[in-house]
């Protein structure tokens, strides 16, 4: 019986440190991803690329392959872009920018179609000198007319010194909601609020809005902002696993193995080297009292092993933010 707990044991914990390996990766890819964002705001691309490559190296998520795009294509690179941005698709059928990714590779195919057709412009032909003509008898010059004098142009209005700000019928609304309500809003890396949903009146123009909370993987995207239309996306945020159980769940295992071989040691000293002897009730003892021991710490080991899973069930691993979705008509 000891032996099968100890045998469970072990197994759990097998899987447990798989897990604790896979989370090491995850969040190997989190801290490259933030590092290559960071460049990507600085507009160093090419170091940009190299943090979201390695990102996806240990983290096969499809976002890594659209910032991979981005940075071929912020360099020129559209070869590697169009085939990056092909590959996101792939992995992300339902991705919510991808009428955008579409128009990014219809734009490049375009602007390498017009690098192939462009040729050297041919030297323009230098006429030949004409032949000489015999100078014929002078004949006498009209008189000359006078130049109408024509009026001066009259001066261009000045433009205005400043632009007017835009009025509300070009602006556009944004709406941001989250998955639980209580959160933290971005807009371009700047807080604009706490609670689901967040509504914004804002210029057209493209935005990087996030969505965050503490102990949750958080959600972000580019939104497209059309003077005079409503654009609605949502975060759903997805706690992230803790294990406050499997520490203590190893602590007992260890203490298992401990009582076991305190139980193996009484055992064999008291039926072997001190059978008859005054001293054979203390090993015996020792024998019964390891084995209690290794029993129960096993049987609590499973329990916290149990209890770790029980508590992230539903939970996911710490990576990079999820993609936001857009919102339906019937959720707004």
């Amino acid at each position: 019986m000891v032996a099968l707990v100890i045998v469970l044991g072990g197994a759990v914990a097998g899987r447990a440190q798989a897990a604790d390996e896979s989370s090491g990766a995850a969040g190997s890819a989190k801290a490259h991803y933030k590092l290559g964002r960071t460049h990507y705001q600085l507009g160093e691309y090419r170091d940009a690329l190299t943090e979201f490559k390695e990102a996806y190296r240990l983290k096969q998520d499809a976002s890594f392959l659209y910032n991979i795009g981005q940075c071929h294509r912020q360099l020129g690179e559209y070869v590697e872009a169009i085939k990056l941005y092909g590959s996101y698709l792939r992995e992300a059928p339902d991705a919510p920018n991808r009428v955008e990714v579409e128009r990014f590779v219809r734009e490049m195919k375009e602007a390498l179609e017009k690098r192939e057709k462009q040729e050297p412009v041919p030297p323009v032909p230098v006429p030949a000198p004409a032949a000489q003509v015999p100078a014929a008898s002078p004949e006498p010059a009209a008189p000359p007319v006078p130049a109408t004098p024509e009026p001066p142009p009259s001066p261009a209005p000045s433009p205005p010194a400043f632009a007017p700000p835009p009025t509300r019928s070009a602006e556009g609304e944004l709406e941001i909601a989250s998955e639980p309500s209580e959160a933290s809003f971005f807009v371009n890396h700047m807080a604009v609020g706490t609670r689901s949903p967040v509504r914004l009146r804002l210029p057209p123009g493209l935005y990087t809005v996030s969505v965050e909370r503490d102990q949750f993987l958080g959600a972000e995207g580019a939104v497209a902002l059309i003077a005079g239309e409503r654009a609605a996306v949502m975060g759903k945020l997805l706690r992230v696993k803790r294990h406050p159980w499997r520490g203590l769940g190893h602590g007992f295992a260890v203490t298992a193995l401990l009582g076991e071989g305190a139980g193996i040691a009484g055992h064999v000293l008291a039926n072997r080297s001190f059978q008859g002897t005054d001293r054979f009730h203390n090993f015996a003892t020792m024998e019964k009292v390891g084995q209690a021991v290794a029993i129960s710490a096993a049987v609590l080991a499973v329990a916290c092993y149990v209890g770790d899973w029980l508590v992230n069930r539903g939970n996911v691993d710490p990576g990079p933010p999820s993609l936001l979705q857009p919102m339906s008509p019937e959720a707004r």
